[in-house]
């Protein structure tokens, strides 16, 4: 049976206005009596045109065990919060959040699920600090020496850049994070890579190389994420943190 409702689902949620009627409910007891499953949830999302949420809320309200979204990652039941209290506990400081996500329940969370989940706990303590990672420099001392000698006699940045062997972007950038500046012969010249050099740039900060790109702090770590680059203070999360 084809169940008719009113309401149709457009632009942001609102859960209030998601209404069952005497008979979607009935519909939905007949349908998951033996058990909710994913193709079921689907069904009803299309039958009714309410959205997932509004459809495994109701669910769960009539009582019934809903499957998580495939692909969601996992929430930590009040059991298992209880249990990486403890674990906490017992090896106070002793290991990372990287360490604990490997040895606790199995691998099951992630580590940044682990340090959230330390964070609500108040017990952040007990985490050990991750080692920092060093960037490794992308300019020598002896070039960093000849970058500010060529900008202070005034030379431009193509010309910096040609006696560098880096791309313009590049230079750009190490001039900003050494307080120095240089102009550009040709600001209107098009490349094909709109943040060619960037692999140069991996000392500087996010907001120091938007600066230098002309780009937003979000794009930039968007660019970073996509091609696996880390920064001075940018690490891209690893898939499913």
């Amino acid at each position: 049976m084809k169940i008719q409702q009113n309401f149709k689902f457009e632009g942001n949620i609102n859960m209030s206005k998601f209404e069952y009627t005497d008979e979607m409910v009935t519909r939905m007891h007949d349908v998951a009596g033996s058990g909710v499953t994913e193709e079921i949830i689907e069904s009803l999302m299309s039958e009714f045109d309410f959205p997932r949420r509004s459809v495994t809320a109701k669910l769960r309200k009539l009582g019934y065990d809903v499957p998580k979204k495939p692909g969601a990652a996992p929430v930590f039941s009040a059991d298992e919060t209880d249990a990486l209290s403890s674990y906490l506990e017992s090896n106070s400081g002793s290991k990372t959040a990287e360490e604990i996500a490997a040895d606790f329940m199995g691998g099951k969370f992630t580590a940044r699920q682990i340090n959230g989940k330390a964070l609500s706990l108040e017990m952040t303590a007990h985490v050990k600090p991750a080692e920092k990672k060093v960037t490794p420099r992308t300019y020598s001392e002896d070039e960093e020496a000849k970058i500010n000698e060529m900008a202070s006699s005034g030379a431009f940045l193509e010309e910096i850049a040609d006696a560098m062997g880096r791309s313009v972007n590049s230079i750009r950038g190490k001039l900003l994070s050494m307080g120095l500046k240089a102009p550009q012969r040709d600001k209107k010249s098009v490349k094909s890579d709109p943040y060619e050099g960037i692999e140069d740039m991996l000392d500087q900060t996010v907001e120091e190389i938007a600066t230098s790109f002309d780009k937003t702090v979000r794009g930039v770590k968007t660019v970073l994420t996509r091609r696996g680059l880390s920064c001075a203070d940018y690490t891209p999360k690893a898939a499913g943190e």
